[in-house]
């Protein structure tokens, strides 16, 4: 499917990005407890709540650091010198940024099954605002995968349920002796939906832009914004005495290598090369990542309901998926017509990229 500044998507490319990206990034929770948590499967913590957005930060800041290595290697720093910011490219990474910064503390907070399934609202806010601003078509397939993901969300979230009268609404935020804020947590992951949507819109236009100058512009911002919610919370959460241990250290270290540079990465490359509403169906795959490590690793319990919405998030992202890996599917891409270009969101016409 030809795109703005003549670039020419590769759905298959998108489509095996997208499914690294969300499984590295489906680890990110599990990841995060071991490296905040004074007992792995205790509710202690290593300096307290905010320690989770400064985890957040040392991850965008080593992404930061694989993409000014690939952009000397490549030799790519004269056209990282000749592509202008613009709004887009600088919301995109801001707003990551902000969002996981959100998600992380929320996985402290509250189940990894809530706090993943929360933030995986923002894909559904992304095909809205790709919808109404980009006009972006959604087919009745793709529709009804969205719609088959987005109830599964509801139900392993815990938002709706099952009891002996039927479908209920539930409040999935009541507090446990596991999770005592664990309606501040939902709140905290709802906020990193909202963000992450809005992410995503961003990083929906600028496709000409270079992956490797984009990942520079994507991490250095994604800092700022993840380092400003870090500080910000330290006012209700003050960081105490940080004393990470050995194995504290592992595990941070993998989180930052892992969700940083290799998950969101492969994400920038995804969101290229795919439409709104094939790169939001096929993401929820990061979801099953993280309800698998919930369930197993932490023995958090599987109901009926999160076991159904388990199976419609795994058929609706499947589908997609297997579709664009048909033999001829990426030939008819490639022969669509070609769409119109994109605004840049018509923000500071000065900022637009070369």
């Amino acid at each position: 499917m030809a795109d703005n500044g003549g670039y020419q998507m590769n759905r298959r490319l998108g489509v095996a990005a997208v499914l690294v990206a969300t499984t590295g990034m489906g680890l990110s929770g599990l990841l995060t407890r071991g490296a905040t948590r004074v007992d792995f499967f205790g509710s202690e913590l290593v300096g307290g709540e905010s320690i989770g957005a400064f985890m957040t930060v040392g991850r965008m800041v080593m992404g930061l650091a694989l993409f000014l290595v690939l952009l000397l290697a490549t030799r790519k720093a004269g056209l990282f010198r000749r592509t202008r910011l613009t709004p887009a490219i600088a919301l995109g990474g801001l707003l990551s940024g902000i969002s996981f910064a959100f998600y992380m503390v929320a996985a402290l907070l509250t189940t990894l099954a809530n706090a993943v399934f929360l933030i995986y609202t923002g894909p559904l806010f992304c095909t809205v605002l790709a919808r109404v601003f980009r006009k972006e078509p959604i087919s009745r397939f793709q529709g009804a995968c969205l719609a088959a993901v987005f109830a599964g969300m509801l139900l392993t979230s815990g938002l709706v349920g099952f009891d002996e009268t039927g479908l209920v609404l539930g409040a999935g935020a009541a507090a446990t002796d596991a999770y005592p804020h664990q309606a501040l947590g939902n709140a905290l992951g709802l906020l990193s939906g909202v963000f992450y949507g809005v992410s995503l819109f961003c990083n929906g236009y600028r496709k000409d832009c270079d992956s490797t100058v984009r990942g520079v512009w994507n991490f250095l911002f994604a800092t700022v914004g993840s380092l400003a919610v870090a500080v910000a919370m330290t006012g209700a959460w003050p960081l105490g005495d940080v004393a990470l241990s050995p194995v504290n250290g592992a595990f941070a270290v993998a989180l930052w290598v892992i969700c940083g540079p290799v998950g969101m990465g492969f994400l920038l490359v995804a969101g290229r090369n795919l439409p709104a509403v094939e790169y939001a169906t096929i993401s929820y795959w990061e979801c099953v990542v993280s309800l698998a490590a919930s369930a197993l690793v932490f023995a958090e319990p599987l109901s009926a309901a999160t076991l159904a919405g388990g199976a419609l998030i795994i058929a609706g992202g499947a589908l997609p998926a297997l579709g664009a890996l048909r033999p001829g599917t990426q030939a008819a891409a490639d022969t669509a017509p070609e769409e119109a270009p994109a605004s840049d969101l018509d923000l500071e016409p000065d900022f637009r990229g070369v």
